[in-house]
């Protein structure tokens, strides 16, 4: 990253963490916090829970509920992760222009730096990592969300090549293209993929 930096360029690298929580005990309300915390602390700042250095809620994404006969029907399934990378390049857009472009920071130090805003890590469990990848989840043929490894091969760690962002988006393309939706249906499921745009390719 710091590579592609102009020479006074610092990265101001966040990590992001999203899952689903409940609001209490005995109640069934659920809510979708999104944490940021900053990489370029030590750790033993970032993953506290100081007010000052630790995480930090910086929004919130919306739950679609989800009724029996909507349940597992590929159009909802698509609707349901559209709203979520919708939601989410909300909060990217943020960072769009300043992650381009940098802003000058006064830091504690008095040290002023001009900072470029990164998420180096987005970090869930594999339910969200299936919607942040937009796959088709662990029945899918290519349960991973990082690399093309067959589901009846899972056992092997090694050997499989990485999903890749440009042949993910063209392998939507050419499915959108289809002249119908079974063929289009077939040309996804080759790559495990959802008929939906990526947030963070989007705001790239």
């Amino acid at each position: 990253v710091k590579s592609k930096l102009p020479e006074d360029g610092k990265p101001l690298a966040f990590i992001l963490y999203s899952d689903k929580i409940k609001l209490s005990t005995f109640g069934s309300a659920k809510a979708y916090p999104i944490v940021a915390r900053l990489a370029n602390l030590p750790v033993k700042i970032r993953n506290s829970n100081n007010t000052m250095g630790g995480g930090q809620i910086v929004g919130w994404l919306p739950i679609i509920k989800e009724s029996e006969k909507d349940r597992n029907k590929p159009g909802f399934v698509n609707f349901k992760n559209a709203v979520w990378h919708e939601s989410f390049y909300k909060l990217l857009e943020s960072l769009i222009t300043y992650s381009k472009t940098g802003f000058w920071f006064k830091c504690s130090d008095d040290v002023v730096c001009l900072l470029f805003p990164i998420v180096l890590i987005l970090s869930a469990d594999y339910e969200e990592q299936c919607v942040m990848a937009l796959i088709r989840g662990l029945q899918s043929n290519f349960p991973c969300p990082i690399c093309l490894i067959p589901k009846d091969q899972l056992s092997k760690l090694q050997g499989y090549p990485a999903r890749d962002p440009a042949q993910s988006q063209a392998t939507v393309s050419s499915a959108r293209d289809a002249s119908n939706v079974k063929e289009r249906e077939r040309i996804l499921k080759e790559y495990s993929l959802h008929n939906v745009d990526v947030s963070y390719i989007i705001s790239v």
